[in-house]
């Protein structure tokens, strides 16, 4: 026994390590077995957790209703220009069409031209 230091003389039944006992919270394998309630005692020692829960649910609470103010403003404003908007969305949607079919013509004339490049230096090398 060391000089000076206070020495505990019990021995872990888990760990088989002297200077705490089976339940301590010193142990290495303590939270081995106990992870339920320990996150448990964790949370409910924590004295934010209270205020942090009950901030979020008035977080959830308040941008539920902000969000259903927004969806019914939008269903207000949508009623009463369906019939101008829906004209516009069709011309904007053609002319979106014919952007990516040129697009992507575009793309297959390089793509073709560059096969063909390939193709000859191949047979140049023979």
């Amino acid at each position: 026994m060391p000089l000076g230091k206070q020495v505990k003389v019990m021995k872990c039944w888990r760990c088989k390590a002297y200077g705490h006992r089976t339940g301590d919270r010193e142990c290495p394998l303590f939270l081995s077995g106990n992870t339920a309630s320990e996150d448990f005692r964790f949370i409910h020692e924590d004295p934010m957790h209270g205020y942090l829960t009950g901030r979020k649910s008035t977080s959830k609470e308040e941008r539920i209703k902000q969000l259903q103010a927004l969806l019914e403003e939008s269903t207000d404003s949508d009623s009463s220009l369906s019939s101008s908007s829906s004209s516009n969305t069709r011309e904007s949607q053609k002319t979106s069409k014919k952007r990516h079919y040129r697009h992507t013509k575009h793309k297959l004339k390089k793509q073709k031209s560059h096969h063909h490049k390939s193709k000859k230096k191949k047979h140049k090398g023979k």
